[in-house]
């Protein structure tokens, strides 16, 4: 679940990329980072797909909150910062 906000920070600015270094349930794209997609993941390990969407909208939610709190006070360039807001948009889960 971390690994889309790794990418953030440790690739995207660097290496622009629509896809993660990591397969979820079907796909390594960002785009396709989404509740459909999460709720598959959830029945492939068998898990409460309810709780698994609720923690991903709360880790969003959270994310976006220290975000925009945080991202001035953080060792980032203003090219990592507007990479990784760019970035964000392209994500289902994290708009």
């Amino acid at each position: 679940m971390l690994a889309p906000a790794y990418d953030f920070v440790s690739t995207i600015s660097y290496v622009p990329d629509e896809n993660f270094a990591l397969k979820y349930s079907r796909t390594r794209r960002i785009d396709g980072f989404s509740e459909d997609e999460l709720a598959h993941l959830a029945a492939k390990v068998q898990l409460p797909e309810n709780l698994v969407i609720e923690t991903a909208r709360e880790t969003a939610a959270l994310f976006h909150q220290y975000w925009k709190s945080e991202k001035a006070n953080l060792p980032l360039t203003t090219r990592v910062v507007q990479a990784i807001e760019t970035h964000i948009k392209t994500i289902p889960m994290a708009r």
